[in-house]
C-alpha cells in the first residue's frame, strides 16, 4: 500500500468516528431548531465550510455530477427525516441502527456490481444485521420480533426512512468510486441537500420556530464542523483509500453510534440494546469476508 493510500486510508477511519457522532448531534439540534430547519441551517453551513475545496462542476464526469447528486441528497433526505419523525430519543437511536445496515447492504451491492456470487457467509451476514437491528429495537426483557414489527407499524414513515436511507447509501458507496474518477463533487452535493431542506421546509406547514440561543448556535456551528470533517474526510478515503480497510472498519459504526448518541441525548439504553448494536457490527464484518472471499 503507498504511502498516499495509507494517509488516505487513515482519514478515512477518522471520518467513521465523526461519522458516529450524527445521529446524537442531529436528533439534538433537531430539537431546538425542528426537523426541517435544523438540516437546512446545517446543511447550509457545511456547504459554506466546504466552498474553498470546491470543483468547477464542468470536469466533473457527468453520471458522477447527477446520478452522485441524486442518492447523496437522497439519503440525507431519508436519514434526517427518519430522525426527525422519531417520537423520542430512544426511538432515534434505534432509527440510528436500522440506518446502519448500510455497510452489510454495501457489501451486498458490491457483490452484485462486480457479478460475485452471493455465498453463505454474506447471506449470513446480512441476516446477523437485520436480527441485530432486531435485538437492538427489543424490551430490555428479552428479544421480541413482534415489538420491532409494533414500532414500525406505529411510526412507519420513520422505520422505512431510516430503511431506504441505508439502501440509498449503500448504493452511492459502490458507485462513487467507479462514477467520480478521482474527482470531488461534495460542496455541490452539500449545497443541493441543504437547498433541498430549504425547500421541504418552505413546504412544511407544521414547523415549528426555531429556538436560537448561543448554545443553539455553538451546538450548530460543532454539528455542521463534524458532519463537514466526516463527508469530506470519507470521500478521501472511498476515493484514494483501501477500501476494504475501510469497509472492515465501518462495521463498528454502530456500536459507537450508540454509544455517542446516548452520551450526547442523555438517554441510556438497556444490555440488549448493546447486544443488538455488536450484532449489526458482526453481521456487517462477516459479510465483508464472505464479499473477499
Amino acid at each position: 500500500m503507498s504511502r498516499s493510500t495509507q494517509g488516505a486510508t487513515l482519514l478515512g477511519l477518522v471520518a467513521i468516528l465523526f461519522w458516529s457522532t450524527s445521529v446524537g448531534v442531529t436528533r439534538s439540534t433537531i430539537e431546538f431548531l425542528g426537523r426541517t430547519g435544523a438540516p437546512a441551517v446545517m446543511f447550509t453551513l457545511s456547504a459554506l465550510l466546504l466552498l474553498p475545496t470546491r470543483t468547477a462542476l464542468s470536469e466533473l464526469p457527468r453520471c458522477y455530477l447527477w446520478l452522485g447528486a441524486a442518492l447523496f441528497v437522497g439519503y440525507e433526505m431519508c436519514f434526517v427525516l427518519a430522525l426527525g419523525f422519531a417520537r423520542s430519543r430512544h426511538e432515534a437511536i434505534e432509527v440510528g441502527m436500522v440506518n446502519y445496515l448500510w455497510p452489510s447492504l454495501t457489501v451486498l451491492c458490491s457483490a452484485i456490481a462486480g457479478g460475485k456470487r452471493l455465498n453463505a457467509l454474506i447471506l449470513a451476514g446480512l441476516a446477523l444485521a437485520f436480527v441485530g437491528v432486531v435485538t437492538a429495537s427489543s424490551p430490555p426483557e428479552g428479544l421480541s420480533l413482534s415489538r420491532f414489527f409494533h414500532n414500525a407499524a406505529e411510526n412507519p414513515l420513520c422505520y422505512g426512512l431510516a430503511f431506504i436511507g441505508a439502501i440509498v447509501w449503500a448504493l452511492y458507496s459502490t458507485c462513487t468510486k467507479h462514477m467520480a474518477e478521482g474527482k470531488n463533487a461534495l460542496w455541490f452535493f452539500m449545497a443541493l441537500s441543504a437547498a433541498g431542506f430549504w425547500i421541504v421546509h418552505a413546504l412544511n406547514t407544521e414547523r415549528t420556530p426555531m429556538n436560537w440561543s448561543m448554545h443553539i448556535v455553538i451546538q450548530v456551528a460543532l454539528a455542521s464542523a463534524a458532519v463537514t470533517l466526516a463527508y469530506q474526510l470519507w470521500n478521501v478515503g472511498v476515493l484514494r483509500g483501501n477500501i476494504h480497510v475501510l469497509g472492515l472498519a465501518a462495521n463498528g459504526t454502530p456500536v459507537m453510534s450508540a454509544l455517542f448518541a446516548s452520551v450526547l441525548l442523555a438517554a441510556p439504553l438497556p444490555p440488549i440494546f448493546w447486544g443488538g448494536a455488536a450484532l449489526v457490527a458482526v453481521g456487517s464484518l462477516l459479510a465483508g469476508i464472505g464479499s473477499r472471499r
